[in-house]
């Protein structure tokens, strides 16, 4: 591994914390936008699939 010759100050370091926050905050919404896609596809499965066993009890 090689050795850290010169460590972060500590703003530059908060500065770096803050950016790792912000990453994970984008992450997180990301991820809250991907459910909210999948629920409405299996919302609209459910209904295609109902639709067709109604159809097929015919």
């Amino acid at each position: 591994m090689a050795e850290v010759t010169k460590p972060l100050d500590q703003e530059r370091l908060l500065l770096t914390l803050e950016q790792l926050q912000i990453t994970l905050d984008e992450l997180h919404i990301k991820v809250e936008q991907i459910i909210q896609i999948n629920l409405v596809q299996y919302s609209l499965l459910e209904e295609r699939i109902k639709k067709l066993e109604l159809g097929s009890a015919n």
